[in-house]
């Protein structure tokens, strides 16, 4: 079959096409630094190329979410630290304080150190994490530890038959302190707030039931089973109360597998075994009373107290320990998914380089030869 002039033209301009949209593509990949710029360079490469994108997406998801499980949880076992501090010193001055050496006085002034600690376990309790709550639960916007209950109680050596009750009136309005009712006759009480041992109102007058208010508190007394006698006390304590939940806060480590990542309020500070501000406060509540027996019993709420905090911090750290083992594995599944994906998409550059030249070249070739064709052509055509 003859091939005519006009044939030959076509293929070499064919040809030229050809070689420039290769000479293209490597200068992309230069460029760009891959092999696979689009789907249609390399069907079946850029099909894996996606798939190791997406492990790599789910893989970075999970080591972020790793990453801020495990800043909570460290950070939940140092603030639990000093907690644990705050009781151990409480059991100290228990320890000291029950000694029959030591006065009323004496006692009274380390019942003020004692309101301290309860006022900077508070602050534990509250502690923030990026203005979020640590330990309130999936309520993280929620002040975790408040004072919103009251509690009431008659003196253990009361004669008489009188019965207290308290109930909250004004959350905002309330202290976190103590008061005793001490009937000065059987008709006259004196109101003491025992935490600032200053009088908040006295000569009151009784005749059952009285109901009178004072710091954001409403107290009635009555009779029992018989009046209040001459020298009877009766005590009131504000307490702080959990409005968080127990929810945890999972982070994901791999398909269906999660990690509990946050201590809950009412699992350290006040449960699952005892109630921390209680320990405190009828540890305080003795001192001010000079009550040696419930300084006594004290001690051994303490050890419960500590024991609660030290198997909080073990679990945290179980967990911490395994969450770093993901972390580890994340960390291996990542470098190694983005090798693959290199092998699939990264351009060679040394390759590409050589075969850039070799096409330039022959492009440049080719357009001689072209040109050549052109000028005989032309010189047939004259003829």
């Amino acid at each position: 079959m003859r091939v005519t002039d006009h044939q030959q033209v076509d293929a070499l301009l064919t040809a030229i096409r050809g070689l420039r949209g290769n000479i293209f593509d490597r200068n992309e990949q230069i460029a760009s630094g891959k092999r696979v710029n689009r789907p249609s360079d390399d069907p079946a490469a850029a099909e894996r190329i996606n798939q190791f994108r997406n492990v790599l997406r789910t893989t970075e998801r999970r080591l972020a979410t790793v990453n801020e499980g495990v800043g909570r949880l460290n950070l939940s076992d140092s603030v639990l630290e000093p907690a644990g501090n705050t009781l151990q010193r409480a059991k100290e001055l228990a320890i000291q304080m029950r000694n029959d050496t030591n006065t009323d006085v004496e006692r009274r002034n380390a019942a003020q150190e004692v309101q301290q600690l309860i006022l900077g376990l508070a602050g534990i309790a509250n502690t923030q994490l990026n203005g979020r709550f640590l330990f309130a639960g999936s309520q993280t916007q929620t002040e975790p530890f408040v004072l919103g209950s009251v509690s009431g109680s008659a003196g253990t050596a009361n004669a008489g038959g009188g019965t207290i009750t308290a109930s909250v009136v004004t959350s905002s309005a309330l202290q976190p302190d103590s008061y005793q009712i001490q009937f000065t006759s059987l008709t006259q009480f004196d109101v003491l707030n025992l935490t600032t041992n200053q009088i908040v109102s006295s000569g009151n007058t009784y005749s059952s039931p009285t109901t009178f208010s004072f710091d954001g508190l409403d107290v009635t007394l009555t009779d029992g089973g018989g009046p209040p006698a001459a020298g009877d006390q009766f005590f009131v304590r504000v307490g702080y109360t959990y409005q968080g939940d127990g929810a945890v806060i999972d982070v994901e480590i791999g398909d269906g597998r999660t990690v509990e990542t946050n201590v809950t309020g009412n699992q350290v500070f006040s449960g699952p075994t005892v109630d921390l501000f209680q320990n405190l406060q009828d540890f305080h509540q003795a001192l001010v009373t000079n009550d040696v027996q419930g300084i006594q019993v004290a001690i051994g709420q303490f050890d419960q107290s500590l024991s609660q905090i030290t198997d909080a911090r073990a679990n945290i750290g179980a967990r911490v320990n395994r969450l770093d083992t993901i972390k580890d594995s994340l960390d291996l599944l990542s470098v190694n998914t983005q090798t693959l994906r290199s092998n699939f998409e990264d351009a060679d550059f040394a390759q590409v380089a050589t075969d850039l030249a070799t096409l330039q070249n022959t492009l440049e070739a080719s357009m001689s030869t072209l040109a050549r064709q052109f000028q005989t052509n032309l010189l047939n055509f004259i003829k």
